[in-house]
């Protein structure tokens, strides 16, 4: 493991902390917003997950709680690691830092990872846990119970319907205030804002009521993403999935069904969405790698014309400082996801 940091006793953490800072300079300002704390079972994702909490520091100032865990390892140990991550801030030559303390967990030691990261908590900033491992049935209630984020990406998941369930049971377990957030629904924001764009013009808004055919094409290995955005359209026009003879489609609430198709292919996460009806077409194209959507309408009474609509960027750095930065509840995400859990499972 690449040690992210000075090595330090795990019970003079506090006190290497306050040394780290008499020993800086007058230019250097501790500055936190938020606690962060993420878990990882995964021994190649400290470096890349230091790396990543330095950039967010830089426009998200936190307290970072990096936790690398074994509970198969066959020692029990514990090891840690503080550091700093200090960002210019304006003219003057002064700094903003966020502290990071970095944790190695090994066998048994990795049972005490509540009482490691609440004890280590910056007093009572919120608390966003980045959980980057499989969900397990081992619940631990005192953990979950102090989250007010719960951080987690749907994207990375080989068994989906069982980690949405055992996401849905600890957000029974935790405070009622948890937010549950999907960082691969974050990724859909620009897409989910482009599809609604498109109906902007007052001609082209009465054709969501009669759409009878969507399809997306999405990348290989992101159809829960192509899921989500079709929960989406399902939630916002009141459609309920059905199935007759092994076949699935969406009815509204005057009785219509609406097919479905989703199509994996090589692109962009999500690189083509079609809305059709007998007299309408909307379509969003994506190239792989484009910060822009292309998207052209053919409707009664709509100029046909081609429209340029933000994509948004993919890399994790930015789909994660969107969600920290944007905050709030995702009531649209619950919703989504009650329309098409069928779909996952």
């Amino acid at each position: 493991m690449i040690t992210p940091g000075l090595p330090v006793e795990i019970g003079r953490i506090d006190k290497e902390l306050g040394k780290l800072w008499e020993s800086s300079d007058d230019t250097k300002t501790r500055a936190s917003l938020i606690n962060l704390a993420i878990y990882t079972e995964d021994t190649g994702a400290v470096s890349t997950n230091t790396e990543l909490i330095a950039t967010i520091a830089g426009e998200h100032a936190c307290r970072a709680i990096l936790v690398l865990a074994n509970p198969e390892a066959p020692e029990s140990q514990a090891k840690a690691w503080i550091s700093a991550h200090c960002h210019l801030a304006g003219k003057g030559g002064r700094q903003i830092c966020s502290e990071q303390i970095t944790f190695q967990l090994d066998g048994d030691a990795a049972a005490a990872l509540p009482n490691v990261v609440f004890s280590h908590l910056d007093s009572d900033l919120p608390f966003c846990l980045w959980w980057q491992a499989p969900f397990r049935e081992s619940l631990d209630e005192n953990l979950w119970v102090w989250v007010d984020r719960l951080i987690f990406d749907s994207a990375t998941w080989a068994d989906s319907a069982g980690q949405f369930a055992l996401v849905e049971r600890i957000s029974c377990l935790g405070d009622s205030s948890m937010v549950r957030c999907d960082l691969n629904w974050t990724r859909l924001y620009n897409c989910r804002f482009a599809l609604a764009s498109m109906f902007d013009h007052a001609a082209a808004l009465p054709c969501l009521s009669r759409i009878e055919a969507v399809k997306i094409v999405c990348a290989p290995g992101n159809r829960v993403a192509a899921i989500l955005l079709l929960g989406w359209l399902a939630a916002q026009l009141g459609w309920r999935l059905q199935g007759l003879l092994s076949r699935q489609f969406f009815v509204d609430a005057g009785g219509r069904h609406i097919t479905f198709e989703i199509v994996e292919a090589a692109g962009a996460i999500i690189s083509h969405v079609e809305l059709s009806c007998d007299d309408a077409c909307f379509e969003l194209r994506r190239e792989a790698g484009a910060e822009f959507f292309a998207g052209r309408i053919r409707a009664p009474g709509v100029p046909e014309s081609a429209l340029t609509l933000r994509a948004g960027r993919d890399k994790i750095t930015d789909v994660l400082l969107a969600e920290l930065s944007r905050g709030g509840r995702h009531p649209l995400y619950a919703k989504a996801l009650a329309v098409v859990m069928p779909l996952l499972e």
